[in-house]
């Protein structure tokens, strides 16, 4: 029997906290950040996640979204990832391509025709286990691989053949600029937030950069021209994790996190479907011009892009292991590719 009052309470409190601290030691509360502004398909995705996070979870896990430049810069998260300074990054790893030239696989031109073959490879094919082991390396975790719509160029100027893009300044990160400087462009390293002035200014006459930022970027106001046929459909960017808050989550925290990380790759791989179908139309309404290249002219274009690959399946042992499993893909799938003959 306690003898005071005091010793009594301090008593209960302790049987209390033993009971449930344990629960309250597992909430955690994780900073994401996102590279791309609240208006992008992106952003929506990342809402999505964070919200099936929490509820997979049953709220002992939280995502706090932060937007362009809260936290850190696009060209500085994987440095913030491995310092800690951030537990999580929505975004392109193409800024980090130097030093992940893995991340080049995801961004190789015409790689897979559609996102029902993007999202296949990845997960039924080994892809993601790829991207998994190159995120390894650096101290993170690739969750999951978020599909951002058909993506090729948006420019100032009409192409209608590859002779127009000789000389001419494109923003281009990554793979990105490999693929312009092999086109004949000159490739400008900018981040996402930082195009529309750039392209307002005239610092750069086009951006490798999705269709749907015509509407959601407000880019319709700033290019002309849309050429066709897009040269990734569509394109990736990645949900990673620090390796030190990854595995300081549960075995069950991880399994309902990686579910929330698959159900976003579908979430997004429909709604690039839905930006697909509605973005030509939008950008008639408002006075873009879409140009489809003629037969002869994409023959030219994929011939100056072979380097490309053959230069990319050389640069590390999981960059050729990713060429093998495109090639045993469509091998598999009868599919004549038209960079892997």
């Amino acid at each position: 029997m306690c003898k005071s009052i005091v010793k009594c309470v301090a008593v209960s409190l302790a049987l209390m906290f033993m009971v449930t601290g344990t629960a309250f030691a597992k909430k955690k509360v994780l900073k994401f950040q996102l590279v791309y502004p609240k208006t992008s398909s992106v952003a929506d995705n990342a809402i999505f996640f964070a919200d099936k996070v929490e509820e997979l979870t049953n709220g002992e896990v939280k995502i706090k979204i932060f937007y362009p430049g809260q936290l850190i810069k696009a060209k500085e998260a994987l440095n913030a990832l491995q310092r800690g300074m951030i537990d999580g990054y929505i975004g392109s790893m193409l800024y980090f391509s130097g030093i992940v030239p893995e991340v080049n696989g995801e961004w190789l031109p015409f790689s897979w025709r559609n996102v029902d073959e993007a999202m296949d490879i990845y997960f039924n094919y080994g892809y993601l286990d790829l991207m998994r082991e190159a995120a390894q390396k650096q101290g993170c975790y690739y969750l999951a691989p978020i599909s951002v719509a058909k993506m090729g160029f948006l420019t100032k100027f009409p192409i209608n053949t590859l002779e127009d893009i000789k000389g001419k300044k494109i923003r281009a990160v990554g793979m990105e600029g490999k693929i312009v400087k092999a086109l004949g462009g000159s490739a400008v390293s900018l981040s996402g937030a930082e195009q529309y002035t750039a392209l307002q200014r005239g610092t750069v006459e086009g951006t490798d950069y999705p269709w749907y930022t015509l509407e959601d970027y407000k880019f319709h106001e700033v290019v002309s021209y849309v050429s066709v046929p897009p040269l990734h459909s569509p394109g990736i960017v990645e949900i990673l994790f620090t390796d030190d808050i990854w595995n300081d989550l549960t075995e069950t925290q991880k399994e309902a996190v990686n579910k929330a990380g698959y159900l976003t790759s579908m979430n997004s791989a429909a709604l690039s479907e839905k930006n697909d179908e509605e973005i030509i139309a939008f950008g008639k309404e408002n006075n873009i011009t879409f140009i489809e290249l003629a037969e002869a002219e994409v023959e030219k274009m994929i011939k100056a892009l072979y380097p490309v690959y053959e230069e990319h399946q050389s640069s590390s042992d999981i960059c050729r292991r990713q060429i093998e499993v495109l090639k045993a893909y469509f091998k598999e799938k009868n599919i004549k590719h038209p960079l892997l003959n």
